[in-house]
């Protein structure tokens, strides 16, 4: 007669499966293995298990990335309190801590909640001062991110330069490892108002990450969104075009990222600004109240992305001025 398989064996496995749906961009998949895995866990070995605040970490990441933040803050903040029962563990009880303390402050930047997100970044910064910088690699880019869109940006190209310093030392300048940064980097340069620059991280991105994944992935479409945005902005929308409908068709796909997520919405937003620049302004107003509603329901009425798309939108339908 066969043994029932092991609860924990089990939900190790469902773990595992997870971490390999999160890599290739399969996020309604990890979401689902996620759960399974936390209520096995929490069965066999308590909701105050340290195995349990990992879980809840990938699962509430992965619903970051399906644009349901409100959920996954509850579910970053259920890792963060699990882990901070071991105050003074390193090893991985640490690098566990500082990754749930990333993941919540990362949700929290994506609903617009700057001065809480940076709190945490920094405490995260300071909880971690035993790690290597390779380890920090992360952190720093993902607090690079934060201080674009509070626009610091010196501050944060000094963040970016530094994960890029870490993983260059441990993996060579072309290593997949390094694309985050150049994607980051790109944003930078357009946020700076450097296209052609942003241009030229945009591609070395793009290039590294389609090394590391297959046609498809979300990683790629969204580089694909990216460089679109800058060539646009370095006067080629027609070259641009292709990119964002390219870019929109594989973010916004079932068990992708899904019609309501701030990168969908996004591109959505820079294809509407291409098709007003190409003399189609019914298209773009078309694109830009999809884009709208959809920030109202993921981000609300006042998030500065909100605004941005409400006001190209009135500046498309405006009624023409005196010739």
């Amino acid at each position: 007669m066969t043994a029932p398989p092991d609860p924990v064996d089990e939900a190790v496995a469902r773990h595992a499966a997870a971490l390999t749906a999160w890599d290739e961009g399969r996020y309604a998949e990890t979401v689902r293995l996620c759960r399974r895995a936390l209520e096995l866990l929490e069965a066999q070995a308590g909701a105050g298990h340290p195995d349990v605040a990992n879980v809840l970490t990938l699962l509430a990441g992965a619903q970051d990335e399906l644009g349901a933040h409100r959920e996954a803050e509850a579910g970053h903040r259920r890792a963060v309190a699990v882990l901070a029962a071991f105050p003074h563990a390193g090893g991985d009880l640490l690098r566990l801590r500082v990754q749930a303390a990333l993941g919540l402050a990362g949700c929290l930047r994506r609903q617009g909640r700057y001065a809480e997100s940076e709190r945490l970044y920094r405490a995260a910064r300071d909880d971690a001062a035993g790690c290597t910088e390779l380890e920090l690699a992360p952190l720093h880019n993902d607090l690079g991110v934060l201080h674009r869109f509070a626009g610091r940006l010196d501050e944060a190209h000094a963040c970016y330069a530094r994960a890029r310093a870490a993983l260059e030392a441990a993996h060579g300048p072309d290593a997949p490892e390094l694309a985050p940064v150049w994607h980051n980097l790109a944003g930078l340069a357009h946020a700076r108002g450097e296209p052609a620059e942003g241009v030229a991280y945009a591609r070395r991105s793009l290039a590294l990450h389609r090394l590391a994944y297959p046609p498809g992935h979300p990683a790629i479409a969204a580089d694909e969104a990216q460089l679109a945005a800058l060539l646009h902005a370095a006067g080629h929308p027609a070259e641009a075009e292709p990119l964002l409908r390219a870019a929109i068709a594989t973010l916004a796909a079932p068990g992708r990222y899904g019609p309501d997520h701030i990168d969908v919405l996004a591109a959505l937003h820079n294809l509407a600004a291409v098709r007003a620049d190409l003399g189609d302004k019914a298209e773009a107003a078309a694109l830009y109240r999809r884009a709208l509603d959809g920030k109202r329901r993921t981000l609300g009425p006042d998030h500065p992305e909100t605004v941005l798309t409400l006001t190209s939108l009135s500046a498309v339908i405006a009624p023409a001025g005196p010739v």
